[in-house]
């Protein structure tokens, strides 16, 4: 086997253990939007984990790392999503409607502020095709 190989199927058994911890948490299944950081010579990659919803078609920013290949920031994403304690951060609730529909929603975000939540939602959207509001959910 080659080592080119060797990190292609390490990076998918990766990408196959994070997908399958959301979707059994939360019904979302996971995409993996990577994009070259050109102004570091350190982390030069930085991914991006979408989740998508069937039941609102919608997709929103889960979180977001940076590392020096595609393996490492795997490794950083399932080493945050499996970290039981992210003291930093709080979790939020946004119930929102889509512009021109009825039907209203409630998706839930782990984030340090109100901003970084709103922001994770409204990822690479237009945020005027969307009404919402947003609470801080209580710590259990």
């Amino acid at each position: 086997m080659t080592k080119s190989f060797d990190k292609k199927l390490e990076q998918l058994q990766l990408q196959h253990s994070i997908y399958n911890i959301l979707n059994d948490d939360n019904g979302v299944s996971s995409h993996f939007d990577y994009h070259v950081n050109i102004m570091s010579d350190e982390e030069t990659i930085r991914l991006n984990l979408l989740t998508y919803n069937n039941k609102h078609k919608e997709y929103m920013l889960f979180h977001t790392v940076f590392g020096t290949s595609s393996i490492d920031c795997l490794t950083k994403m399932l080493a945050y999503i499996e970290s039981k304690n992210n003291s930093a951060e709080n979790s939020y609730t946004i119930t929102w409607t889509k512009s021109g529909e009825n039907n209203t929603y409630k998706s839930y975000f782990i984030a340090t502020s109100k901003e970084e939540a709103i922001s994770k939602f409204l990822h690479e959207k237009n945020s005027e095709d969307y009404s919402y509001t947003i609470e801080l959910n209580p710590v259990s």
